[in-house]
């Protein structure tokens, strides 16, 4: 049964994409024509898909015109991920740890609980003007931080809190020290809830870093790419790195979800 409803959902997938390329397609045809219109809109100068697959695959890897290279899609695409797996390596380490000493410890909680609540109301896009004047360098890396960090220590003190305390009672009845219990029973609990905010942040912290490289204008990444192209009017190259971005947040998504029903059992 699980089969085929998974492979029904599949199919319903494809069909979908399929069906949104199509109306896609149309609508800009029909701008084009003159047929349809959208009010406020210039449906006609967006680029049709496979416009945009064509400036895709044209501009996919570097080119040289004489001595000024024309970085292609697939290094903005490398330079991107590369500071969002440093920011969130960063963002875990950081994240986890907090998280579960203000989930399990009344003290910590009353420390740090205020200060995190005003923090993270603060969206990552307002720090950066911070990241350009006061950082000497790293300031995506540092955007992405921000924006993944909350949602890993507000999933982890969640998931410390859903502990079932009865766990911690046998725990503490057969003699386990305070350590033994973190590590034993309460890390063990929270963890699908850790995963979680890994989710969540890992796609604030790929929204991020977009927004800061167009910002920061760094010199290669894919935020810098759509606003360069769309600068200088080359929209089917912008579309193209946008659909690329979709792309690649929609597969670390996806990713996650594996290596969580892989590694974590008691997860349905």
């Amino acid at each position: 049964m699980k089969n085929g409803a998974g492979r029904n959902g599949l199919i319903i997938n494809v069909l979908s994409l399929i069906g949104f390329v199509l109306l896609w397609y149309a609508l800009v045809m029909f701008a084009r024509d003159g047929t349809f219109n959208v009010p406020f809109m210039r449906l006609k100068d967006i680029p049709t898909p496979p416009e945009t697959w064509y400036a895709f695959s044209g501009s996919l890897f570097s080119q040289a015109h004489g001595p000024v290279i024309t970085y292609g899609i697939s290094d903005h695409v490398q330079a991107s991920l590369g500071r969002v797996i440093q920011g969130g390596i960063i963002a875990f380490i950081v994240g986890v740890p907090v998280g579960i000493g203000i989930g399990y410890s009344k003290l910590i909680y009353n420390i740090l609980n205020p200060i995190i609540e005003i923090v993270r109301n603060m969206p990552p896009m307002a720090w950066i003007p911070l990241a350009i004047f006061i950082l000497v360098s790293g300031g995506s890396i540092f955007i992405v931080f921000i924006g993944m960090v909350f949602p890993i220590i507000l999933n982890t003190i969640y998931g410390v809190k859903s502990t079932d305390v009865r766990l911690i009672d046998a725990a503490k009845t057969l003699g386990a020290s305070q350590s033994n219990i973190v590590t034993k029973v309460v890390i063990p609990s929270a963890l699908p809830s850790i995963v979680a905010g890994l989710r969540i942040g890992l796609g604030v912290g790929w929204m991020a870093i977009v927004a800061a490289e167009m910002v920061i204008r760094s010199p290669v990444g894919l935020g810098y790419f759509i606003w360069n192209m769309g600068d200088i009017g080359r929209y089917a190259e912008m579309v193209a790195g946008m659909v690329v971005i979709g792309v690649i947040g929609y597969i670390m998504n996806i990713s996650i979800l594996l290596l969580q029903k892989r590694f974590i059992k008691w997860v349905d």
